[in-house]
């Protein structure tokens, strides 16, 4: 009890730490000054401001789009690269695990000028700065991806519940589909919220490759930071509430397929 205890003191403590600085920013962008102890001035205008601007929005949107749209290709093409080689070909592992560890060298401002000094002048669409981006933001999350899908189907033995679902008459494809991947739901939702947070945060990237192509939120918010410091504090509360409601919603659409996954397994 003592242990549980001492380690429920520390989790906490560790959390207040981590949301001391959030719940600054939040008190900051709700008035108009703090040249004291306490702030003076309570307002929402610095929100109105930045819910009235529709760069604002804009600037959400594609941040959500590029976010959302590298992580979705990198899992399908990593979730069946490594059942490949998990279930088939596990001598290739080691390989695997060299090639998706690199980025972890190339990361910052060197991937995307290497990536412009590539493809730049490549024939379309591999020249065009969206893709560029895309295929540039799945090398970065290569690392996450992998190692997080790994772990899952190591931890559910997909080579054996390949087997067992054999035995029990299913073929590889429904036992992929319907078996191994919603067993290991969980792991691949994790990475993938790790990685769309990575994005989220990006800002050297996309000003590399996209600048004033492909405007996001960071670069938005870099604008703002020399206009006023309440409304660029106002900007950093709503991303992160864009944030934690992505992240709700990943959850909550997993948790649902688990319990459909769930209803339908009782129903066999």
């Amino acid at each position: 009890m003592r242990g549980g205890k001492g380690s429920s003191v520390i989790l906490w403590a560790i959390v207040l730490y981590l949301l001391i600085p959030l719940f600054m920013t939040l008190v900051y962008s709700l008035f108009t000054e703090w040249m004291d102890v306490l702030p003076k001035g309570f307002t929402l205008k610095y929100y109105a401001v930045i819910f009235k601007d529709a760069a604002f929005w804009q600037a959400l949107a594609r941040t959500v789009v590029i976010s959302i749209v590298p992580v979705a290709a990198a899992a399908a093409m990593i979730l069946l690269v490594m059942y490949v080689v998990v279930v088939y070909l596990p001598w290739l592992d080691k390989y695997l695990q060299i090639i998706c560890t690199i980025p972890y060298a190339v990361q910052g401002v060197i991937l995307p000028v290497s990536v412009l000094s590539l493809y730049a002048g490549a024939p379309a669409p591999l020249s065009n700065r969206i893709a560029m981006l895309t295929f540039t933001y799945c090398v970065v999350i290569l690392p996450y991806m992998y190692q997080g899908i790994k772990n899952s189907l190591i931890s559910v033995d997909a080579p054996r519940l390949l087997e067992a679902a054999q035995m029990l008459g299913a073929d590889k494809f429904f036992a992929f589909f319907r078996i191994i991947v919603p067993c290991m739901l969980s792991g691949v939702v994790i990475s993938s919220m790790l990685s769309v947070a990575l994005i989220f945060g990006d800002f050297v990237i996309v000003n590399t490759i996209g600048g004033s192509y492909y405007s996001t939120a960071q670069m938005y918010l870099l604008k703002k930071m020399f206009i006023s410091g309440q409304v660029t504090s106002a900007v950093i509360i709503v991303l992160f509430v864009v944030t934690l409601a992505i992240s709700a919603a990943v959850f909550w659409l997993k948790s649902k397929t688990v319990e459909i996954g769930a209803k339908e397994g009782e129903k066999a």
